[in-house]
């Protein structure tokens, strides 16, 4: 198993797959009615499917073949014994969901019916540490947001809401001081401004519109600000998310307070509020090249 796992680190799947199979068949002679021989053969068809899932989509139904195997093992363990029995479980319900929702055409409901079963697992995994737990949640939440917002209904844009804010309520606290916690919640709010998007362009003679104005622009802001901390740390990786939130923001201010957009690019382009190679990125710069079409002319030029 752990030669399986230094290959994968390494990139060599297919390799590493010959190495969970003998680790497969050395744990099919290991009594399975014993919970922690049962979570180890489990252990062995996760890391099978999360190497062929890596190798890409043809081989996705062994993927999933893998998963199944591992959940029937998984599924009756006494949960509240071991908190390693339930994080795996959720995260194998999680991962057969993203292997579901990338195929194509995808298997939406089904990879819902998957996220929604690891929700449950969390919920009641009291034996986890209350952190981790509630990170893994997050995490399941903005997955099934990110599902529901590819549907592109009202209904599903409505789900995908609730699900991305109970992401964001969940690691909100955490999102300066953890990366992971602000990745999470970064994700959730670029599902949030997809949805914003959506919901403006079809309310924009409703009386309540100004309200999702206000509620659009405070993502997109603190979204930016959260990755300007971040980047003022010489953490780099938020920056793709962070290009999105910039023309969201933009938009929303071109549109809608457009006496407020020329504050909101120059707030974002400031290398003295976060740090010159994050305003110098291509992914900043290809934002502001584009954005800068929304700014009036006079303030192009001044620009």
């Amino acid at each position: 198993m752990q030669e399986g796992i230094r290959l994968t680190q390494s990139g060599n799947d297919a390799e590493a797959l010959l190495y969970f199979d003998r680790a497969l068949e050395l744990r099919r002679r290991l009594p399975t009615e014993m919970p922690i021989h049962a979570y180890g053969l489990a252990a062995c068809w996760l890391n099978r499917a999360e190497a062929f899932t890596r190798l890409g989509p043809a081989h996705h139904e062994q993927a999933l073949r893998a998963y199944d195997e591992a959940l029937a093992l998984l599924g009756p363990l006494p949960l509240r014994d071991d908190a390693r029995f339930a994080k795996r479980l959720a995260i194998a319900h999680q991962n057969r969901a993203l292997v579901l929702a990338a195929q194509n055409p995808p298997a939406t409901a089904d990879a819902i019916a998957d996220l929604v079963d690891a929700i449950t697992v969390l919920e009641h995994a009291e034996a986890m540490d209350a952190p981790e737990r509630e990170y893994l949640l997050a995490v399941v939440w903005m997955n099934l947001a990110n599902i529901q917002v590819s549907e592109n209904t009202v209904e599903s844009d409505l789900a995908a809401g609730e699900a991305a804010r109970r992401a964001l309520e969940l690691v909100k606290a955490h999102e300066q001081e953890d990366a992971e916690a602000a990745e999470a919640g970064l994700k959730a709010r670029h599902v949030l401004s997809h949805i914003a998007a959506r919901r403006l362009s079809v309310q924009a003679v409703r009386e309540t519109v100004m309200a999702e104005v206000h509620d659009a622009t405070d993502l997109a802001d603190e979204g930016l600000e959260l990755v300007r901390e971040w980047e003022r740390r010489g953490i780099d990786r938020f920056r793709s998310l962070a290009s999105d939130l910039f023309r969201f923001g933009a938009r929303v201010y071109a549109y809608y307070q457009p006496h407020f957009l020329h504050e909101f690019v120059s707030e974002q382009l400031d290398p003295r509020q976060s740090w010159d190679p994050y305003v110098q990125s291509h992914e900043m710069q290809d934002a502001a090249r584009e954005i800068v079409l929304l700014l009036p002319t006079s303030s192009s030029q001044n620009k």
